[in-house]
């Protein structure tokens, strides 16, 4: 009996002792149900000095990323207003040459996108005119008519007079006869012939601004046809010496970006500003007319600067800052002055020191807690 009591309480104190080992840890990360719940301090949380604290399960759920700042060589860069031109060597428009109805070829009218060569018939136009002055070219045409009979015949005779009559007389005649004929022949075509309007050059119809049976004015736009693969980009600067210092260029797109080439800027200004224009460089897909961002280096201004990309800026203006990540779990916000460098990247003027680790990716999650 008192070997049973003495194996009992042995059994308790093993239990005690074991108990008391593990007192105050937490095993609830060891089960399958802890380890997918969030635990209350993992929540996001501003601190009173306005920085934020952030756990790391949570920094790693946003994907927050870091990278430390590094000083490049980086020039100056201007940002600019621009828009896809035409290259005026490139492209073309057809115009009506006088007043006139449209008439499509044995093709039809040629739809934007389509290719065509240099010389190739887009449309007819057949001379409109006014009751009033179509009777006066027709009177005119009987005149002119009337007068070339008589010429003609004087000519004959005189021809047969040769030897007789001096031969300067004779010539004068036909001469005569002969301009007569032409100027008929001209108010024919003025009230019966059509003008073929033809492509200035081999390329694609980028606008059709034309429809069959369509009265256009003299000097009205039918046709234009441009080469897409010499495409331009025409920027607006407001001070003219930016067009002896300009180096590199890139311009923004619908968020892609596209290599330039500075072409040259003219010396008059226009509406207050001074146009820049620059040569896309490759194929890319643009629409004349299609809004671009130009960033333009300045030759000359390159300094070591820190660089970051765009999504790591929050806020424009007077009201940009960055995240710094100061501890494991803090970032700091730090108002910085921000210049542009590309469509992608900014450089940073004041605010932020090389070898300061910044936060690339998710800064806007950090800047939404409260």
């Amino acid at each position: 009996m008192k070997r049973t009591t003495v194996i009992v309480t042995l059994a308790l104190l093993s239990l005690t002792t074991c108990a008391a080992a593990h007192e105050g840890e937490d095993h609830t990360r060891d089960t399958p149900a802890a380890s997918t719940a969030a635990s209350p301090t993992d929540a996001a949380r501003r601190l009173p000095d306005g920085r934020v604290m952030v756990a790391k399960p949570a920094q790693r759920s946003w994907q927050l990323r870091t990278r430390v700042a590094e000083a490049v060589d980086a020039a100056a860069t201007l940002e600019l207003a621009g828009k896809v031109v035409a290259d005026p060597s490139a492209g073309g428009r057809v115009q009506a040459p006088f007043a006139g109805v449209i008439e499509p070829g044995s093709k039809g009218l040629p739809l934007p996108g389509q290719m065509v060569k240099a010389g190739e018939v887009l449309a007819w136009l057949r001379p409109s005119l006014a009751p009033l002055e179509r009777s006066a070219r027709i009177a005119e045409r009987a005149d002119v008519e009337a007068r070339l009979g008589i010429a003609r015949r004087r000519a004959e005779r005189l021809a047969q007079l040769e030897g007789s009559v001096a031969r300067k007389d004779i010539d004068t005649a036909r001469a005569e006869a002969d301009g007569l004929a032409r100027q008929f022949a001209a108010l024919g075509v003025a009230l019966d012939a059509r003008e073929a309007l033809r492509a200035p050059l081999a390329g694609i119809v980028a606008a059709s601004l034309a429809s069959a049976g369509q009265r256009v004015e003299a000097g009205a736009d039918l046709f234009e046809v441009l080469r897409p693969d010499r495409l331009m980009v025409e920027a607006l600067a407001y001070d003219p010496a930016l067009a002896a210092g300009l180096d590199t260029a890139r311009g923004e797109v619908g968020g892609a970006s596209i290599a330039l080439r500075f072409a040259g800027g003219g010396r008059s200004l226009r509406e207050g500003s001074l146009p820049l224009l620059f040569r896309v460089e490759g194929a890319p897909v643009l629409a004349v007319g299609q809004p671009v961002k130009v960033f333009a280096a300045l030759r000359g201004t390159g300094t070591k600067t820190v660089v970051l990309p765009l999504a790591a800026v929050s806020g424009m203006g007077d009201q940009a800052r960055v995240w710094v990540h100061e501890a494991p779990e803090v970032f700091a916000p730090r108002s910085v002055q921000v210049a542009p460098l590309d469509a992608a990247r900014v450089r940073i003027v004041s605010g932020l020191a090389a070898g300061e680790r910044v936060v690339v990716q998710g800064a806007h999650l950090l800047g939404a807690v409260r």
